[in-house]
């Protein structure tokens, strides 16, 4: 049972990895034996994620790389693939969120949130599929969010551009499959992380939102990576073009609106 989950041996490239989300998924991965890629835009970030995998026993290399630059991507790849010849797992985490009701957003936000969160995104995909192809085996992995599935009033945009990223998700599980490759999404929902400390540190807010998910609690970095390297072992072999809700229940129930904050990485 244990070698079902066992990433030894494994490549893998984990944007967003310098804090929050990505850098428990980036960990959970050298837990599982990969050897990380760490990226993030963050030194300090990058910096930390790798002490922590170092710590642990694991293997990483830290680039800081912005995915909106898509030379900076282009380098990387090109510099990762002529090092290690394969890549086994791409994770797709990078992203920022903007908050407000729709007529409310400016053209500055869109513009970043659709650079980062959609064309960035999609670019690093394209990367990966394509060394994938050649080596005819990998998983792609794309965190999304509950709010592609169940919008909030105040995050239209995002929740707009995360669904469209699950249409791209199954698209690519289809063109990837001929190829061995599976590609799968993991939409997180209610996360506590630095990042958003901003809204929880508002006690009123936090309880409401608890009462808000069946399991009454909200979930932390940690339950996203566990269960991406779980998502990207062998136990999960026969999945893809699939979504793996990981929210404590969140969408049984009625959404809460979020309070406005400005435009926050997450």
């Amino acid at each position: 049972m244990e070698k079902l989950f066992s990433l030894d041996g494994k490549t893998a490239v984990v944007t967003g990895s310098s804090s929050g989300i990505g850098q428990a998924i980036a960990e959970a991965l050298a837990n599982f034996g990969a050897h990380v890629a760490v990226m993030g835009r963050s030194q300090q970030g990058i910096e930390e994620t790798c002490t922590r995998i170092r710590s642990s026993g694991g293997s990483c290399q830290g680039y800081v790389i912005d995915i909106t630059d898509e030379e900076a991507q282009n380098r990387f790849f090109d510099d990762f693939l002529a090092e290690h010849k394969h890549l086994d797992i791409f994770v797709a985490n990078a992203g920022i969120n903007v908050r407000g009701e729709l007529p409310e957003v400016t053209a500055k936000e869109m513009e970043l949130l659709l650079g980062t969160d959609f064309i960035g995104t999609i670019h690093g995909l394209n990367r990966a599929a394509d060394a994938m192809k050649k080596q005819h085996s990998g998983n792609m992995v794309i965190i999304t969010s509950v709010n592609a599935l169940s919008p909030l009033a105040n995050q239209a945009l995002y929740s707009a551009i995360k669904s469209a990223m699950e249409s791209v998700m199954r698209s690519l599980a289809v063109t990837m499959a001929e190829y061995g490759v599976r590609v799968n999404s993991c939409a997180p929902g209610c996360i506590h992380s630095a990042l958003n400390q901003h809204i929880f540190s508002q006690e009123q807010f936090r309880r409401e939102k608890e009462r808000g998910i069946p399991l009454g609690r909200i979930g932390n970095p940690e339950d996203i990576g566990d269960v991406v390297a779980c998502m990207v072992s062998d136990a999960y072999r026969f999945m893809t073009g699939s979504t793996i809700l990981v929210d404590g229940g969140e969408l049984l129930r009625p959404k809460m609106k979020q309070p406005a904050v400005d435009c926050a990485k997450i």
